[in-house]
């Protein structure tokens, strides 16, 4: 594989440091809930969301492990950021699409979920578009 000529631009560590963040937030929320290792006051999101069926849990782990692995692998200026990045964004997509259907009307969450779900579509969503960019700019290799 071509190592790519182009150089790193100036904002790509300070965007692979946010996403990598966002993403390790919600995969430490997701092992502190998953292995219940959390202290009662932890402000966990997993455990406020309803994800009842199976393929819910499913689209939550895969949505955030892909989403970490995304923003490691942007943070090494990999081009295969691009690819689990769409991933990522395609599982909370439908993690958003189940989770807004099987909820209840009236979800007692500290902030409301028309605006939770969004902000976790969002942040793969804008990854993919930004590793997307960089790899046809060639700065990806």
């Amino acid at each position: 594989m071509a190592r790519s000529t182009e150089p790193a631009p100036s904002h790509l560590v300070p965007v692979a440091l946010i996403l990598l963040v966002w993403h390790g937030l919600l995969a430490a929320d997701y092992v502190i809930e998953r292995f219940a290792l959390g202290a009662q006051g932890w402000p966990a999101l997993m455990a406020l969301m309803p994800l009842d069926a199976l393929w819910l849990n499913v689209t939550w782990a895969l949505g955030v492990w892909l989403g970490l692995v995304a923003a490691l692998f942007l943070m090494l200026r990999d081009d295969a950021s691009v690819l689990l990045f769409f991933f990522a964004m395609a599982f909370e997509v439908a993690l958003a699409l189940g989770v807004f259907l099987a909820a209840p009307p009236v979800l007692m969450l500290p902030v409301p979920l028309a605006v939770i779900l969004p902000v976790l579509v969002a942040f793969p969503l804008f990854g993919w578009l930004y590793a997307r960019s960089l790899n046809r700019r060639g700065c990806l290799h």
